[in-house]
């Protein structure tokens, strides 16, 4: 265990001081076994898991090479379940057998499984809390921060080009779309500042819950010592927790037919376990009985443990009086995103570091850190940004301009407002299959939906069904290899900057477009 072997060893002399030497070498082998599976080490680095995937990938294509269809699965499908491994049910054996054959489908399962428990192995550590590293451990930001620094270095040399000459960076259309974080940060406040006018002009409530998982599910207190009640869950398991309360939270608001709509934020304490933000807007009426309803979820077990009361469920109603929905949210969003516009969080750290472990954390563990719910399609709003000019339907030329003007409040009027079905809506975006590159050479009638990849087609509203121009773009190394070796067979072709239009349908804003919330600094304050 080379990268955490020092860490291990302190930990090991620490319990045997404490405890006994049997509990020391207990300690040990459980982190021993926990780290191999199969003939696979967890703690191998990267390099190691690069090969270890090459070796399987190889396995499954040299000894399946004489099999049948039926034979070569269940041989490859062996050996991908002997490491917890899974494939979709659906899936076509055809399919599997290309994945089981490459080796980059082996290593993202193999990195995946080995960055998280490698993760969970230092929050047992002691490496994860207040004392030693917030969110996540230092090994796993430096690591994250590599994996920036390894996208951008390959984001610079790399340009998308279509096939009338048009062509731009891919370092642009990332810094252009919400791929970066200071355009995800101003969309979120825009959708955020939209909901709570229209909020406002249906007379409704706005709270803010903060929900929290049993003492069970954390790791240590924030002075570094290790909470004797922990049972060794992981991060996912506490967010699935959380997530399986809310799901029967929600199940008995549609048995009472209560209708609420607004955002979930999910951050991290300080040793990694998550909790849950609410911001509800809902009728006057209903809001005693929607925080009866959470209180009861979110207390449902394990309620009668020390400070549960106090710690495991908090309500609390937003008076205007006090400052604005958007208000309350804004320094959760910043915090979760770059830190910006907030000098340290809640435990006194630097904002900007503290945004880059929990970005570093969520990205780990594949977390959804913000969700809107009861509310229009954000993808829809996104495909009416990448539009130029007007459209010949009037509503949808409407829409078009509320989400090109970042106007959310009129976007969700014009799409029937909250807690609306997807198929009652007015307009709903269309999409086709794409196959995806790795099983081109497949036969297309073999194919479940697993071998494609879904993409706007068009917009379908009550009238009509409008096209959505998709051009064809291709990935260059170079502006250079764009003109010396041509990938489309075009004449008379020039090579430019790129029309806005080209731009827009890559998802790039224009100049000054992105979204932006006056005044985040004020409510950050």
């Amino acid at each position: 265990m080379p990268s955490i072997a020092y860490d291990a060893a302190h930990k090991y002399v620490k319990i045997s001081k404490q405890a006994s030497y049997v509990q020391a070498n207990l300690f040990l082998s459980n982190l021993s076994k926990e780290l191999q599976i199969a003939d696979l080490n967890l703690s191998k680095d990267v390099r190691e898991l690069k090969l270890f995937a090459k070796q399987k990938a190889n396995q499954c294509l040299r000894n399946t090479a004489h099999l049948n269809t039926e034979q070569a699965f269940d041989y490859c499908l062996s050996k991908f379940e002997k490491y917890g491994f899974s494939i979709p049910c659906d899936m076509k054996h055809v399919e599997a057998l290309t994945l089981f054959r490459t080796e980059k489908f082996w290593f993202n399962k193999f990195k995946t499984l080995a960055t998280q428990k490698m993760e969970s192995i230092r929050r047992q550590l002691d490496l994860v809390n207040q004392s030693k590293s917030a969110y996540c451990s230092d090994e796993r930001l430096r690591q994250h921060q590599w994996e920036k620094a390894q996208a951008q270095e390959y984001m610079q040399n790399k340009w998308f080009c279509s096939a009338d000459g048009e062509y731009v960076s891919m370092l642009d259309v990332y810094n252009s779309n919400v791929s970066n974080p200071k355009v995800r940060r101003a969309e979120l406040m825009v959708r955020i500042k939209g909901t709570e006018e229209y909020s406002q002009l249906q007379n409704h409530e706005s709270w803010f819950y903060t929900l929290t998982t049993p003492s069970k599910y954390h790791s240590h207190y924030k002075s570094g010592k290790p909470n004797p009640k922990f049972k060794h869950y992981s991060v996912k398991d506490a967010n699935d927790y959380l997530n399986s309360q809310w799901q029967k939270a929600r199940a008995q608001f549609d048995r009472e037919n209560i209708q609420v709509y607004g955002l979930r934020v999910v951050e991290p304490h300080h040793d990694g376990t998550p909790h849950w933000h609410l911001m509800l807007f809902m009728p006057p009426h209903h809001s005693e009985r929607v925080t009866q309803i959470l209180s009861h979820y979110a207390l449902e077990h394990d309620c009668n443990e020390q400070g549960a009361l106090k710690s495991r469920f908090k309500a609390e109603k937003i008076c205007s009086e006090k400052g604005s929905a958007q208000a309350y949210i804004a320094k959760y969003v910043c915090k979760n995103i770059d830190g910006e516009y907030l000098d340290e969080d809640k435990y006194g750290n630097d904002a900007k570091t503290a945004a880059s472990k929990i970005t570093a954390w969520a990205s780990l563990y594949n977390i959804r850190q913000f969700q809107f719910f009861g509310l229009p399609s954000v993808s829809l709003w996104r495909q009416l940004r990448k539009i130029y000019g007007d459209v010949d339907d009037l509503e949808l030329n409407k829409l078009r301009n509320a989400a090109d003007s970042s106007a959310w409040l009129s976007y969700l009027l014009l799409m029937g407002g909250a807690n609306v079905r997807k198929v009652e809506r007015p307009f709903a975006l269309e999409y086709e299959n794409q196959i995806k590159e790795l099983y081109a050479h497949l036969n297309f009638a073999e194919l479940s939906k697993h071998a494609f990849s879904r993409i706007p087609k068009s917009i379908l509203s009550i009238s009509a069904r409008h096209l959505i121009e998709n051009k064809q773009w291709v990935l260059l190394e170079s502006p250079a290899e764009q003109v010396d070796s041509p990938p489309f067979p075009w004449e008379g072709r020039t090579v430019d900057e790129g029309s806005g239009g080209s731009r827009r349908r890559l998802g790039i804003h224009r100049e000054g477009e992105a979204p932006k919330a006056e005044g985040i600094l004020d409510l950050c304050k």
